[in-house]
């Protein structure tokens, strides 16, 4: 299953995107996370992605964080999270 994420991860769309994360993990089938268009990337949604790759990975499911933008690359580096986005 695709999820593409929204331009803006901030706090406040950590909520949805735990959701959306959550019901696609429901699913049984492996997730791809389309970042491409991410321009600012928090904590928040950081974290909330963390969680779900542990959590798909517990449930035997697929976890790709697919063409990661600048943005979103570059946090994770600063957050410590480089793996994140690594392929």
């Amino acid at each position: 299953m695709t999820i593409i994420l929204d331009a803006v991860l901030d706090t406040a769309a950590a909520g949805s995107l735990r959701v959306a994360l959550r019901k696609a993990i429901e699913t049984g089938q492996p997730l791809v996370i389309d970042a491409e268009h991410v321009e600012r990337a928090g904590q928040a949604c950081l974290q909330v992605l963390v969680a779900a790759r542990s959590t798909a990975e517990l449930a035997g499911l697929g976890f790709n964080i697919q063409k990661p933008s600048a943005a979103l690359t570059e946090m994770t580096r600063l957050a410590g999270l480089d793996a994140l986005v690594a392929n």
